[in-house]
């Protein structure tokens, strides 16, 4: 019984600090802060990106708020995205449930959030009523969910713009059992509505959002085979500047150094999970907090904030002033 007990502690104490355990690689700054960070002004787009934070205000929920809260006063915000699971663990009933108060409401109240928030579906919210989150758009002016899979654009300096593309990724993912080939995508209304708005696009950024992974270090759930057969052959294709997900519960930067698009993981709105690293992995940890970019005409910054209110790494991409696509 001493030898089980004394096993069990070991491996309490291996898994506690496998949480903790972080990943540094290029571009790790330790000393960064806050003041890394220049002041917004009219020619630029500020915004959150915010994944698998719905814990009712449990974990670490409320201090991730809090430093939203922070960052926005110190440094500007226009407006939030959610990559998924805002309802953790079974979505939510309706659009008027006491849950709205106890997940949403009483935890982002501050004036400093009361900006727009853009948010896309997870695979817990599709444990619920998914059509609950799309009417609450009815309820409360900051909610901006029209449909399940939908697009909108921020401009940035005179003449460009950002293209934000949001996905219902559990969909896909259910819809990829019936499509396995991909001469067979084009017979899914959302892959085919996404492959037309990266074709047809002229804006100077792309930004995609969907909950699953593509790549992820996590040993956890990593990659997500189904997305990745999808959506790389496009996102590739027309040179997307980002996709932008949670579902693993860590940061992570990942690129496939033979594309161009910039893979981002911040599952980190409430609590965490053991990461690793692999060949694509740029930078990873396990930490909670929020994802902070700088949008402008000729580069787009991202900083990873931890719910301790400091900056933990920053990544920018720059462009040609007159790329356009």
């Amino acid at each position: 019984m001493l030898k089980l007990k004394i096993y069990l502690l070991l491996f309490a104490l291996s898994t506690v600090l496998l949480s903790c355990m972080d990943f540094y690689f290029e571009n790790k700054n330790p000393d960064l802060q806050l003041s890394a960070i220049p002041r917004k002004d009219s020619a630029e787009q500020r915004f959150i990106v915010l994944s698998d934070w719905g814990f009712n205000g449990g974990l670490d929920q409320k201090k991730v708020a809090e430093a939203m809260v922070f960052i926005s006063e110190q440094a500007g915000l226009n407006f939030i995205v959610t990559a998924g699971d805002n309802f953790q663990y079974s979505g939510v009933p309706s659009s008027t449930d006491t849950l709205w108060k106890l997940n949403y409401e009483n935890v982002y109240n501050d004036s400093a959030l009361n900006v727009t928030w853009y948010p896309v579906l997870g695979n817990h919210d599709h444990y619920g009523n998914t059509q609950a989150e799309i009417d609450y758009s009815t309820l409360n002016p900051k909610w901006h969910m029209p449909t399940a899979y939908y697009s909108f654009k921020k401009s940035v300096g005179n003449n460009d713009s950002i293209l934000f593309v949001m996905l219902d990724t559990q969909s896909l993912v259910e819809e990829y059992a019936l499509h396995p080939d991909s001469s067979g995508f084009d017979s899914i209304p959302q892959y085919k509505w996404l492959k037309n708005s990266l074709k047809n696009n002229t804006t100077k950024w792309t930004i995609v959002v969907g909950h699953h992974t593509l790549y992820s270090a996590s040993t956890f759930h990593g990659d997500t085979p189904e997305i990745k057969a999808m959506l790389k052959p496009l996102l590739d294709k027309y040179k997307t500047d980002f996709y932008i997900c949670g579902h693993d519960h860590h940061f992570e930067h990942t690129r496939d150094k033979a594309n161009y698009t910039d893979y981002i993981v911040t599952g980190t709105g409430g609590y965490v999970r053991p990461i690793g690293s692999n060949e694509h992995t740029v930078f990873s940890i396990s930490k909670t907090g929020f994802s902070y970019f700088i949008a402008k005409p000729n580069s787009l910054k991202m900083f990873f904030v931890g719910s301790d209110k400091k900056l933990i790494y920053t990544f920018e991409k720059k462009k040609l002033p007159e790329t356009h696509r």
